[in-house]
């Protein structure tokens, strides 16, 4: 049905390009392929016209007018994405008020120059010492010692602080997150030299896990599910690879220093109330990681709470890892989903920081690990070890699968791609 064009309305030339800047934006904050098309889309009917997009991994193409006249524009190349949920929100609170009647071209341009350019709302210092809370947190949730957690606390604020540095310095993702899991593990190694007989397995774990794509990783289950194919493979392809970098990494650092990541070894587990508060203190933790807006981490912390604690009960009780992820994603989805009414949020700043704790990072580091040790030995490789790393395998993927499914039904139809109730 088209859409009737408002002769009051700023020109095709002027809408295409505020929706398509709109659409870059959030696509780099972190949202998925269908929040995108929903603001791009709400943005250009808001300005009274009509839209057709194309979002690629690249750049938007997006097309504004009817087919008597009408303007294509492709948009500048996606540069380096980061999850900055209140950037998020910021934008769908403008792309709310442009719906509600928001159509002064100067005023909506100067709104997303500021939305741009706003500093992340935590100092850098927060953010460094919130990855090394989370780290620590994680490696606490696998069980470790008080010793362990604190080894992969220094890890994890190195890591935090070697992120930053690289993101202003390498555009090779895959170069900085070989770098900063080697020199973060390796870390974590050297600190608990200080410490007899302890392990450093679990802090190199945490280590890792805090470098795994979840976001991305979930997007690209959710996009798959909702028809958006192309971006949501390149999406998990790009994130199984970083899970592979990972490991690779972790693999030179434990050949180096004789601490290798045991392939049949799995982390162990917490009972339910030690692991409930961990969970939350990781999820506050990802919370800060994601510039999630301080008035709304409780949310994610609940959410965080709620799914990693759900989880571990249900795997105690005998459920697999998949089917007990599904249903603590799904308590995640349904707190955000309640989240985003309280606050008037996009759904997703509070279901992300909730789930990632949930993403089988080890199952994957543990199956590269096993990959490498089979191309190592060749056809000397023990049975054992080629059906172990297969199952690791199969269990990263079944597991984030059912997060991202377990995700998506609990937000479904509950126009979580804008957080407005016009």
């Amino acid at each position: 049905m088209a859409l009737a064009i408002d002769p009051h309305s700023i020109s095709a030339e002027r809408s295409v390009h505020l929706a398509s800047r709109v659409g870059r934006l959030l696509f780099l904050s972190g949202a998925d392929t269908q929040h995108v098309l929903t603001g791009v889309s709400g943005v250009a009917q808001g300005l009274g016209q009509e839209v057709h997009v194309l979002v690629t991994p690249e750049a938007i193409l997006a097309t504004v007018g009817t087919t008597d006249r009408f303007v294509t524009k492709l948009g500048p190349e996606f540069s380096v994405r980061s999850v900055n949920m209140e950037r998020l929100a910021a934008v769908e609170t403008l792309i709310d008020d442009i719906k509600g009647g928001l159509k002064d071209a100067d005023i909506i341009e100067q709104r997303l120059d500021a939305i741009e350019l706003s500093p992340q709302g935590y100092s850098a210092l927060s953010a460094i010492i919130g990855v090394g809370f989370t780290s620590a947190s994680l490696a606490k949730l696998f069980g470790a010692k008080w010793s362990v957690v604190a080894a992969a606390c220094v890890a994890g604020i190195l890591s935090g602080a070697l992120r930053k540095i690289f993101a202003q310095f390498s555009d090779n993702p895959f170069v900085s997150v070989f770098i900063v899991a080697g020199i973060s593990g390796l870390t974590a190694i050297l600190v608990l030299k200080l410490v007899p007989h302890a392990s450093p397995v679990l802090a190199l774990t945490a280590a890792g896990m805090i470098l795994v794509p979840g976001v991305p990783l979930i997007n690209g289950i959710r996009e798959i599910s909702s028809g958006n194919a192309a971006n949501g493979v390149t999406r998990l392809t790009t994130g199984a690879a970083s899970i592979l970098t990972i490991a690779f990494a972790l693999y030179a650092v434990g050949s180096l220093s004789g601490a290798m990541l045991p392939i049949d070894q799995g982390p162990g587990s917490l009972s339910p109330l030690p692991d409930l508060l961990f969970a939350g203190l990781a999820a506050a933790g990802f919370a800060i990681t994601f510039n999630v807006s301080p008035r709304a981490v409780g949310f994610c912390i609940a959410a965080g709470m709620a799914s990693h604690a759900l989880r571990t009960s249900l795997e105690q009780a005998g459920m697999t890892l998949p089917m007990a992820s599904f249903v603590g994603a799904f308590a995640a989805g349904a707190i955000a989903r309640l989240a985003a009414r309280v606050y008037r949020a996009p759904a997703v700043t509070f279901a992300f920081p909730g789930v990632v704790a949930l993403i089988p990072g080890s199952y994957g580091f543990r199956a590269g690990i096993g990959g490498l040790a089979i191309m190592t030995q060749g056809s000397a490789a023990s049975p054992l070890l080629v059906s172990t790393t297969i199952a690791l395998a199969i269990t990263t993927m079944v597991t984030t699968t059912a997060i991202g499914i377990g995700i998506a039904l609990s937000l479904a139809g509950s126009g979580e791609n804008t957080h407005s109730t016009h």
